[in-house]
């Protein structure tokens, strides 16, 4: 699945702002992130070899390490509201 990136820390910004407004925390974010990950992890296809590398990086990833990704990645969306 060929993703165009560009516009993820925008569109990510926004889902986290829609969030905020309805009450989710930062931990809940993490867990959903986290959730995410390991949905794509068993069901989606890597079509290149940077996608393949960040699968096999996220099954071998303990769960602390997995939450850090997440927190980076909830950090990425947040300093897009400012």
């Amino acid at each position: 699945m060929a993703i165009d990136a560009s516009g993820f820390p925008k569109e990510l910004a926004q889902r986290i702002a829609d969030g905020q407004k309805h009450g989710v925390s930062d931990e809940m974010m993490v867990k959903g992130i986290v959730s995410l990950g390991n949905l794509f992890s068993h069901f989606v296809k890597p079509d290149s070899p940077e996608e393949a590398l960040l699968s096999k990086m996220w099954d071998i990833a303990t769960n602390e390490e997995k939450n850090m990704l997440a927190s980076i990645v909830l950090r990425l969306g947040k300093s897009q509201l400012q």
